[in-house]
């Protein structure tokens, strides 16, 4: 177009037109930087480099896709509905994230602090300080996660935002629940009490045989087990402990006469 209206038969014409042409191919390539303007209303957009430079300091925080530990089945539902719903809704998408963010939030900050349920912090950032200040939350999630709730926020209140852009902070919330479902796990499993043990506590330990006792209560006829157990038979025992309905209820330590 430009080059029609700027070469002519017999010469070379430059006026406002071909001024205005010439402006518009030298933006061009900085359209996506602009914020959408619709007709009697300002429309404001979440600009892809924002999305993409999120991504990239996410990297280097909290680490990639391909080095992270595989996600666990609780997640990977969680990720399955928001990409479902993605598809017919990005914004709604954005929305259930934030929902799942704040809950699994919630449910660590109940989980550390269990006194705490009627003096929650006011407001999701506000619980992130808490989490981070109390030393529960790893410090390098506190910018993903406040960057997300924001483009999350935004997203919900208007800001126009590309498909592409939004999988990608699904992406990473997906990512940082994961590391928030770590820390839950991790802080459930944290000893209550370390004592230091001698060479001869370990091998005494390691040697001695248990009584192990455990349930099987989802059955029409519930019962209890009880089984003597060295460390092998242990170990046999718990293998995929988490596949199968019998609980573990106590584990005592057979006192020999030599002890």
């Amino acid at each position: 177009m430009l080059i029609s209206h700027v070469v002519g038969w017999e010469q070379i014409t430059v006026d406002t037109i071909t001024l205005l042409l010439l402006a518009f191919l030298l933006v061009s390539p900085f359209i996506e930087q602009l914020r959408k303007i619709k007709v009697g209303e300002f429309e404001a957009e979440i600009a892809p480099s924002e999305v993409k430079k999120f991504k990239s300091e996410v990297d280097k925080s909290i680490g990639t896709g391909e080095v992270r530990e595989p996600i666990t089945p609780e997640i990977r539902s969680v990720g399955d509905d928001l990409l479902d719903l993605l598809d017919r809704d990005p914004v709604l998408a954005l929305a259930k994230l934030r929902i799942e963010l704040e809950q699994a939030l919630t449910r660590l900050h109940l989980l550390a602090a269990p006194d705490a349920k009627q003096r929650r912090p006011a407001g999701l950032n506000s619980l992130v300080c808490d989490l981070v200040r109390s030393s529960i939350l790893p410090a390098q999630l506190s910018g993903p996660l406040r960057e997300v709730i924001s483009l999350c926020n935004r997203a919900v209140h208007g800001e126009h935002i590309r498909h592409a852009d939004a999988m990608s902070i699904i992406d990473i919330g997906i990512r940082i629940l994961e590391e928030i479902d770590l820390v839950f796990e991790l802080f459930i499993i944290k000893p209550t009490e370390t004592q230091p043990l001698s060479p001869a506590d370990v091998s005494a330990y390691m040697d001695a045989k248990y009584r192990v006792t455990t349930v099987i209560p989802l059955v029409e006829n519930p019962v209890q087990n009880v089984r003597i157990l060295d460390q092998d038979g242990l170990y046999m025992l718990l293998e995929g402990y988490d596949e199968y309905g019998e609980f573990l209820v106590s584990m005592e330590k057979i006192e020999t006469q030599s002890e």
